[in-house]
């Protein structure tokens, strides 16, 4: 068996590469795949929300899968009318599929990287190369044309590992003559009539010389890459590099050794294989020991945003784990300080990025708020961060308007506990003129009233008219010292709110009970006014209205909240919305950030729960 038979075969009539040069193949026979496919670790949470285009792309690539399976299969049922080679046609199509498997996988994983793309492409052209084994004269010309097409993908995949494309110039003017070099000159080889031996010979010549320079220029480039690289990404790319390199050293010069041993050729095509064979496998066990993540899309990206509200770091990491990179950060601009900052505050400079990493900003409408700092080694096309952009630039102006919301808010709240302290303030205002100015003047009254009434010469008449005006005077002064305690209790001023409480419960017709645990000193005096006003309502309507035998009171303060519960045993059926007293006192609850609720099933009593911020 010659090494044709492991081969593709040139066209009928024309001239093998040994047949015109007698020495080695200018190129390798056997294609060979060194896929650095970037197959992500693990799915980021964000992606599994399965959007349409995920599940249209995984019923495409089963489709692949499925097309790529009947290929095998017609080749292996093609291969049963030669029985000789049909053991090479087989090995041909266990290692194309390998191939399609490898860069289906691959594809999935990442669907933005374009690294599963060639090494299905790989794959498909290792079928071309191997039909030439089924001795069909027609299928043995496309099989010479395609002989080397895996070599130039092999240096292709080299190249654009990870992220799927071409990177720096060395890289693509490599790539370019390695493609030259194979399926172009290869294509030269075939259509070169056999009378034309020098011409055969100049360009399988050319062929030899330009594929050895692209291997040199590959190995520089790699050796340049693991270089410049930080040690995690080396950790990864040595082992498959050095495997990649090697492998094409072997793809292109393993028929050319067993020859000049005086092997048999057939050994040659078979390492060729299985070199071949192996290369997919060791870059998708590359890609699972090295962390690469699966990337996700941007529609589940934009409904997570949507549905959870998360901002600031969330959004960093949900956006790092759409695009597969880790090491992804988002940066925000500060416009007082005009420079970008961190999560954190830490001024970040776009100069000192490093070489490696790309910066893209991010705009809402004219106004730049951020950038995304992202690894163009792992994501080499600007296309899906800049759509990541898009979907950032809406988070983050939410997140402003949040903010700025929240603000308001805060704003507002401050605005009506402001309200609320300039009433009690007023309040205690109103109550100490009447306290100092109003009752003293009654006071000063009513002794002169008396004086009057004691007087040795009043009549009788005066004496009587001086007392009852002396009573009227002490019941108005009485009535004031009502007021002045209603508008604002000494009790409550002078020794706090439990005193005040208390007072409260002793002075009631039925019998109550308080249970208190609160520290006077922790609570704020705009707090403890409006505990004590809403305890005095809530008695005060359980007296009026309930019917109760009996009412309990219970303060309690727990984690910066006083909680305040008033129950009793009465026929309830209290109404929130048609008491003026509670309802006014919700107004002012609600002022503090606090809430109170009312439950009175009827027949089974009242209760009035409230929670206040103590501060």
């Amino acid at each position: 068996m010659t090494d044709q038979d492991l081969t593709s075969r040139p066209a009928p009539g024309s001239p093998t590469p040994g047949e015109h040069t007698g020495a080695a193949d200018p190129a390798p026979a056997l294609l060979r795949r060194t896929s650095a496919s970037p197959r992500p670790a693990d799915p980021p949470a964000v992606a599994r929300l399965h959007s349409s285009t995920r599940r249209a792309l995984s019923a495409a690539l089963v489709m692949i899968a499925v097309f790529a399976f009947l290929l095998g299969a017609v080749e292996l049922g093609a291969g049963t009318m030669t029985p000789d080679s049909l053991w090479v046609v087989a090995l041909f199509t266990g290692v194309f599929w390998i191939w399609v498997a490898a860069g289906l996988l691959a594809w999935w994983r990442r669907p933005s990287n374009g690294t599963g793309l060639l090494i299905v492409v790989g794959g498909i052209a290792l079928f071309l190369a191997g039909l030439g084994n089924l001795q069909v004269p027609a299928l043995a010309i496309l099989s010479a044309v395609f002989a080397t097409s895996p070599l130039a993908m092999t240096v292709h995949l080299l190249h654009a590992f990870p992220s799927g494309r071409l990177r720096g110039r060395l890289s693509i003017v490599t790539v370019v003559l390695g493609w030259i070099s194979c399926p172009v000159f290869q294509l030269a080889l075939v259509l070169i009539p056999v009378s034309a031996r020098t011409a055969f010979d100049i360009v399988a010549t050319a062929q030899k010389t330009l594929g050895i320079s692209v291997m040199i220029l590959t190995a520089i480039v790699l050796a340049r890459r693991l270089v410049a690289a930080d040690p995690a990404h080396r950790r990864v790319l040595l082992p498959l590099f050095g495997y990649g390199i090697v492998a094409v050293l072997v793809l292109a010069f393993a028929h050319t050794v067993v020859q000049a041993l005086g092997g048999d050729p057939a050994v040659g095509g078979v390492v060729q294989l299985l070199v071949s064979a192996a290369i997919p496998i060791a870059f998708l066990l590359g890609v699972l020991l090295g962390g690469f993540r699966r990337t996700g899309d941007l529609e589940p990206l934009s409904a997570w945003l949507g549905a959870s509200g998360a901002g600031g770091t969330a959004v960093a990491r949900a956006l790092a784990s759409t695009l597969g990179d880790d090491s992804l950060r988002v940066v925000y601009w500060s416009e007082e300080r005009e420079e970008f900052v961190d999560a954190d505050g830490v001024p970040i400079d776009p100069a000192e990025r490093g070489p490696d990493r790309g910066w893209y900003e991010v705009h809402v409408g004219s106004r730049l708020v951020g950038a995304i700092v992202y690894d163009t080694r792992m994501t080499a096309d600007p296309g899906p961060v800049r759509r990541a952009g898009d979907v950032l630039a809406i988070a983050v102006d939410r997140e402003r308007l949040t903010t700025e919301l929240l603000a308001t808010n805060e704003a507002l709240m401050q605005s009506r506990i402001r309200l609320v302290e300039t009433a009690d303030r007023e309040r205690s205002r109103i109550a100490q003129d009447l306290h100092d100015g109003i009752q003293v003047q009654l006071v000063l009254l009513a002794l002169g009233a008396q004086t009057i009434a004691n007087a040795p010469d009043a009549s009788p008449e005066t004496s009587e008219a001086s007392a009852r005006l002396r009573q009227g005077i002490d019941q108005a002064a009485a009535d004031l010292r009502r007021l002045v305690h209603n508008v604002l209790p000494v009790t409550l001023t002078e020794r706090g709110l439990t005193a005040a409480a208390e007072d409260l419960v002793d002075r009631l017709s039925i019998p109550a009970t308080l249970d208190t645990d609160v520290d006077d000193a922790a609570i704020s005096a705009t707090t403890a006014h409006t505990a004590y006003f809403i305890i005095a309502e809530a008695l005060t309507n359980t007296v009026k209205h309930s019917k109760a035998s009996w009412v309990r009171v219970a303060l309690h303060a727990d984690r910066g909240r006083l909680h305040i519960d008033v129950r009793d045993n009465g026929i309830g059926g209290a109404d929130l919305r048609r008491g003026a007293g509670l309802h006014g006192l919700l107004d002012r609850v609600d002022a503090l950030g606090g809430r109170l609720q009312v439950r009175s099933d009827p027949g089974h009593g009242t209760e009035v729960r409230v929670e206040l911020p103590c501060a």
